[in-house]
């Protein structure tokens, strides 16, 4: 048997879709090959959550040979590819009271304007994690690192932007780190050279916006869009 494992934010999981472990590209890209489907995106996860995940994951499977999902459990399987749609590198996580927590709002509120009352972060602390120079360069060591790793163990993988678009901010006139040089400090534009071409290449809403994909309510890829992406990852061989 064979595995595709999935990891990604809200996208990847098939939010607003009627029936997403049907309609979502991964399970399209998975019925195509006579795959399982194994998706552990969630709404709202950072790039942090889906390196960390996607690591612990692939180390277990190389271990046991076992992989989870939730609609699957574990499942032992020979074989392992890896899709991962990476989202915007403003998100972030860190560990309170015993558990990772999510930090994707970037304000004390939600996105639809509410107050969210689950919302413990000091709105000035996330703006300062949310900088474009430590966002960037967490997500860049995230993905060259996973890369390198999956390469390393013959795992065929595709990464992917969901829908952000990088564009490299101007080395700092001031110093970064209480000691070290002061000149190429966060080595952002050789990192960028040295991230894999297709995170560098595809971006899923470009993708659908090209070819007149359509988008739900709260912007989320329709059952259409999803089959769009998924039989272009197919017919191109992305994975």
């Amino acid at each position: 048997m064979v595995a595709l494992y999935s990891s990604g934010d809200s996208t990847t999981w098939g939010a607003e879709l009627d029936n997403k472990e049907v309609e979502r590209y991964s399970s399209l890209i998975a019925k195509e090959n006579s795959w399982i489907d194994f998706n552990n995106a969630s709404a709202g996860m950072s790039n942090d959550y889906m390196f960390r995940q996607t690591l612990r994951d692939v180390t277990h499977w190389l271990d046991t040979k076992e992989v989870w999902s939730e609609e699957t459990g574990w499942v032992k399987v020979d074989n392992l590819y890896v899709i991962i749609g990476w989202t915007a590198p403003t998100r972030f996580e860190w560990w309170e009271d015993g558990k990772f927590v999510q930090e994707r709002l970037w304000a004390p509120y939600d996105k639809w304007g509410e107050t969210d009352s689950d919302k413990m972060t000091d709105a000035m602390f996330a703006l300062n994690q949310t900088q474009d120079i430590p966002s960037y360069i967490r997500t860049f060591n995230n993905v060259i690192t996973l890369h390198s790793f999956l390469e390393q163990h013959k795992i065929p993988h595709f990464f992917f932007n969901t829908f952000y678009h990088y564009e490299i901010p101007e080395e700092p006139t001031q110093k970064i780190d209480m000691f070290g040089k002061e000149e190429h400090q966060t080595g952002l534009k050789t990192l960028w050279k040295f991230l894999p071409s297709d995170f560098k290449t595809y971006n899923m809403y470009d993708f659908l916006k090209t070819n007149k994909g359509d988008l739900l309510t709260r912007r989320h890829p329709s059952a259409r869009s999803h089959k769009m992406w998924a039989d272009y990852i197919i017919q191109n061989d992305l994975i």
